[in-house]
């Protein structure tokens, strides 16, 4: 029996695509033990981590052109 308030799996979602790749153990561990500490899936781990690593990214950026007019 399906349950009508079950949501659709994102992988069936456009707005979502599948990533993969290789961490080491330690670390893949460490980051599935906080997963579950925070109740969050692996998923949405997954997407603050790179939301934090990609906005880490753009700082350096900003500050470089920035000041580009003060020259």
């Amino acid at each position: 029996m399906t349950n009508s308030t079950e949501v659709p799996a994102k992988r069936h979602d456009p707005n979502y695509i599948q990533l993969s790749g290789d961490v080491r153990k330690e670390l893949g561990l460490q980051f599935k033990a906080a997963c579950t500490l925070k109740q969050l899936s692996i998923g949405l781990g997954l997407e603050e981590a790179i939301e934090m690593w990609l906005r880490a990214q753009q700082a350096p950026n900003q500050d470089k052109y920035s000041n580009k007019g003060d020259e």
